[in-house]
């Protein structure tokens, strides 16, 4: 009797009425029939689960009270913990920390509001609003993804790039260089352009000339052979990489070294040279 007490506050929601009371009984005795002394006991059965699920009811109110009260001490706690430390840590006001705090923060629990209304504070001194500030990282992001986007692909550029021509096209050097009066330099290939200019840095890092001013000299020196009608020192490579190495040196002061100064004193006279070491020895 007492589980047909409780399942009828139970499906009655703590409510009874004759009604749903007597069809809950009609029903339960098409299972089992209940005798006299059970249908007297239902009036006392359901005064008992009525004091039971009053009990549970209030048992949970009760919890329910003990939690609000955990949550609003949290709250109080979190509200001092987040003025306190952020007075304190004086976190910084830029875009993306600013914005990523208020997509954190807001929509949440009121208590959770206070530091974006901290935030506000510290930035209205700056005139700006949280915002301005979740805007401007929006298009901070978004243009750094159009930054990464053109940087790969400007990689991917770079990789095919044909470096030898932009060098070429962008050297000062290379330009006073194909004013070569022989007209030879601009038609050479691009190793042996190469390695004239390569004799064009070692020999600028020896002299107080820049390079366009060495290669400059270089080729008043083949012009000035020209007009005298020697073709072949006409080139601007005599001077460069030829036997008129050592005159343009000289015109440009240019230091060499003692092992190189030997070296091309053998390579001049290389029997003299030999000899006279074999009578050395």
């Amino acid at each position: 009797v007492y589980d047909i007490a409780l399942e009828t506050i139970s499906h009655g929601d703590g409510r009874v009425d004759p009604d749903s009371l007597g069809r809950f009984i009609v029903a339960y005795q098409t299972v089992t029939t209940l005798t006299l002394g059970e249908l007297w006991a239902i009036p006392i059965m359901l005064r008992l689960a009525l004091i039971e699920n009053l009990r549970r009811v209030g048992a949970r109110i009760a919890h329910d009270r003990v939690d609000r009260n955990l949550a609003d001490s949290w709250a109080d706690q979190m509200i001092d913990t987040a003025e306190a430390d952020m007075a304190r840590s004086n976190p910084p006001t830029s875009s993306s920390f600013v914005a990523e705090l208020a997509r954190r923060l807001q929509g949440k629990s009121p208590a959770l509001a206070l530091p974006l209304t901290w935030i506000e504070q510290r930035l209205s001194e700056s005139g700006l609003t949280i915002e301005q500030q979740v805007q401007a990282e929006n298009q901070h992001q978004a243009a750094d993804q159009v930054s990464i986007s053109n940087s790969i692909g400007s990689l991917r550029f770079l990789a095919f790039m044909d470096w030898r021509k932009f060098v070429e096209s962008m050297s000062v050097a290379e330009g006073i260089l194909r004013e070569d009066p022989a007209g030879a330099y601009a038609e050479m290939d691009f190793a042996s352009r190469d390695h004239y200019r390569h004799a064009l840095e070692r020999m600028a890092r020896r002299c107080a000339l820049g390079e366009a001013q060495l290669v400059s000299l270089a080729i008043a020196l083949a012009r000035a052979a020209r007009q005298d009608g020697n073709e072949r020192r006409a080139h601007v490579g005599y001077y460069l990489v030829g036997a008129g190495l050592a005159q343009l040196e000289r015109a440009a002061a240019v230091r060499v070294p003692l092992a190189d100064a030997l070296r091309r004193a053998i390579g001049r006279a290389p029997l003299t040279a030999y000899l006279g070491a074999m009578a050395a020895l």
